[in-house]
Order: structure tokens, then C-alpha cells, then sequence
């Protein structure tokens, strides 16, 4: 069904009207995609893209921007110094 609702709402032009859950959703669809969302947010995220062509965009680019980020950089090694650095300015 939600691929159907996408479908007419591409179809009428309405992926270019804001969604007003638009900024939620696109917070915790990052929150979702870091894998770092409760099981409600993302339940919430995946039935809400499933009827808002708008953020099922969002979703899409998102999605397509960090595979492509992952797939360029999945063989560089951080060094462990810097590992390290990082981590006691963390802890802070």
C-alpha cells in the first residue's frame, strides 16, 4: 500500500510540498540509519515514508549518500593513535 500512495503522490507533483512531520522524521531517520533508533522510532520512520513521498526521498538520498561514503572509505585504517586521541577527548 505505501508503495502505491508513493506512486500517486509522485504522479501529482506532491514530493515537492513540505511534510510538516518533515524535520522529525529526518532527524530520526538519521538516528535510524546510524542504527542508533528505538524500536518505536523506527517503526515510526518506516510507516511514515511508507505513505509521505517527500521523505521517502529523504530517505532515499540519505541512504544513497552514506553507502556511497561507505563504499569509498570501507578499506581506509584509522590509525590507532588517532583512535586513541579521539577516544580521551571523548571521555572527557
Amino acid at each position: 500500500m505505501g508503495e502505491f500512495l508513493r506512486w500517486i503522490q509522485k504522479s501529482l507533483g506532491m514530493g515537492k510540498a513540505r511534510c510538516p512531520e518533515e524535520e522529525r522524521c529526518l532527524e530520526l531517520l538519521r538516528i535510524m540509519l546510524d542504527e542508533q533508533a528505538t524500536e518505536e522510532e523506527s517503526k515510526y520512520v518506516h510507516k511514515h515514508i511508507g505513505n509521505c513521498y517527500r521523505c521517502y526521498q529523504n530517505y532515499e538520498l540519505e541512504n544513497t549518500i552514506r553507502e556511497a561514503v561507505k563504499s569509498k572509505t570501507h578499506h581506509l585504517k584509522v590509525p590507532q593513535k588517532l583512535v586513541n586521541e579521539i577516544t580521551s577527548k571523548i571521555n572527557l
